[in-house]
């Protein structure tokens, strides 16, 4: 059996440079994806329900997404003054919707689920 193909470069990868020109409103992040208008490359032109449900907890999540996507933004970016205020902004305003919204359970998170038992744990 031959190797030849084992040294084969199986793609190239390529990320786009970001800067921090525009961003999506919480409603639009959350549904496109990411916050940035820039990086949003649907797969094969699908694109996610332009529907959610209009609750408390929608938008604790919208928060803590564009929470996230700052957060990932201000690893490459470190010295955006701008964006640093901006996601310490989205930190308070999670902290103050998982306070309001969960009250004493504000250290929920959204993984929890994983600890559940699964359907064919649970005993008859």
């Amino acid at each position: 059996m031959s190797h030849k193909h084992q040294d084969a470069i199986l793609a190239y990868p390529y990320v786009p440079a970001q800067k921090f020109t525009m961003r999506y409103s919480d409603d639009d992040a959350i549904i496109r994806g990411t916050l940035f208008p820039e990086l949003d490359l649907p797969f094969g032109c699908f694109e996610n329900s332009k529907h959610l449900p209009s609750t408390p907890m929608t938008e604790l999540m919208k928060l803590d997404f564009v929470c996230l996507e700052l957060k990932l933004y201000l690893d490459v970016n470190p010295n955006d003054t701008n964006t640093l205020a901006l996601y310490r902004d989205y930190q308070r305003r999670s902290e103050e919707a998982k306070n309001k919204t969960l009250g004493s359970q504000a250290q929920f998170n959204y993984n929890n689920w994983v600890y559940d038992p699964w359907s064919w744990e649970l005993e008859d």
